[in-house]
């Protein structure tokens, strides 16, 4: 769910852009959205009797968050994995990256709790939750909130935290990789295996641990084996060793999750060793999806939310009402998307940047600004 610019075609295989990463991004977020509408009362109650088995079938399947940790640790592996890492660099790191999800993450916070102002005495408290208390409030805003037992103010921002402390343990890996001093040896790579194996065959088997990356840890892993596999120099048996530990780990217990996060870790490995996935799918429309795709995932919900008070406020409940209220709050959820990123979205993007600049950077580009500014001034 990182935005990402388009790239030379002449770049190599492991930079060049992948369009296979957008239709990635724009079927999970779809998908996470459909799943959340056909889980949430009252509209799903409301439209069963038409489209009850279609409602079904979403509730219990599209479930595609192992689309995103994938992705996730694929991007980041090729955009971190190149460089220095220290204990600077790692803080740095976090700034940009709290800035790049949280503030998309707290703005959602602020319009969700607006919906729930709007739809109190209207819908069931499965959707609007408790009353919302500080304490509540400031574990979110740390991303602590399951951690410290807080119930969420919106559905899917469990996972905004989860990929933050995936980002802090990938950041702990390459320090300690750096921190080695040696060209033969990654230890970085052998402390992510170990942390694999732990969590595919312990931590994983028990969903109550879901609270910690460590948990989720083997699907972000996929996408940084799948890099390293694919880029220049690298050996594919890595990945297939990869995916005989998750196999391994299927033989002591059986866990879609499990085959999920394979299937998606194949899809981005054939689609970088074959080439196809920077040349497919070439549409302008998967793209976009796939741009805004973060801010659907954020969005869709209070949406969800402020259709379902509309139509109970106005008893339009019959199913066909219903039915229509669906269709209504997916399209308004993509429109709401994509103001979202214009708007708050893109400015974090702007932000995380910044401060991923070293500030001898941002010196220099302003000294090169002032010398301009001076060169134009003599010759007017």
């Amino acid at each position: 769910m990182l935005s990402h610019s388009p790239q030379s075609d002449a770049a190599s295989p492991d930079q060049r852009r992948l369009l296979f990463l957008d239709a990635l991004r724009a079927f999970g977020s779809i998908s996470i959205m459909l799943h959340h509408f056909a889980l949430y009362p009252p509209l799903n109650d409301l439209a069963a009797p038409l489209l009850g088995a279609c409602l079904d079938w979403l509730r219990d399947h599209a479930r595609t968050t192992q689309i995103f940790f994938g992705v996730s640790g694929y991007v980041l592996a090729r955009s971190l994995s190149g460089r220095h890492w220290n204990l600077r660099r790692i803080g740095a790191f976090l700034a940009q990256r709290y800035c790049r999800l949280g503030i998309p993450y707290l703005a959602t916070i602020a319009l969700v709790l607006l919906a729930y102002s709007l739809a109190c005495g209207y819908l069931p408290p499965q959707v609007t939750g408790s009353r919302v208390t500080s304490w509540q409030l400031l574990t979110h805003l740390v991303f602590l909130q399951d951690i410290l037992g807080q119930e969420q103010l919106s559905a899917g921002l469990w996972f905004v935290c989860i990929n933050f402390q995936l980002c802090l343990m990938y950041a702990l890996i390459l320090g300690v990789r750096d921190s080695t001093g040696s060209s033969r040896f990654d230890a970085g790579m052998l402390l992510g295996w170990l942390l694999a194996a732990v969590s595919l065959f312990h931590v994983n088997l028990d969903p109550s641990r879901d609270a910690w990356a460590l948990y989720f840890f083997p699907y972000f892993f996929m996408g940084v084996v799948v890099h390293r596999a694919l880029r220049p120099g690298g050996r594919h048996a890595g990945f297939w060793l990869y995916q005989l530990l998750f196999v391994a780990a299927l033989c002591v217990a059986w866990r879609w999750r499990l085959v999920a996060a394979m299937a998606v870790g194949a899809a981005l490995f054939f689609a970088g060793a074959t080439g196809w996935g920077s040349r497919w799918p070439k549409s302008r429309v998967v793209a976009w999806f796939g741009k805004i795709s973060y801010s659907l995932f954020l969005v869709h919900f209070p949406v969800l939310v402020l259709v379902s008070t509309a139509c109970i406020r106005l008893d339009w409940t019959s199913p066909e009402d219903a039915v229509a209220a669906l269709g209504a709050a997916v399209a308004l959820s993509v429109a709401a998307a994509a103001v979202f990123h214009r708007w708050v979205e893109i400015p974090a993007g702007h932000l995380a940047r910044m401060l991923a600049t070293p500030p001898g950077s941002r010196e220099a580009r302003m000294d090169r600004l002032a010398v301009r500014v001076q060169d134009g001034s003599r010759k007017r």
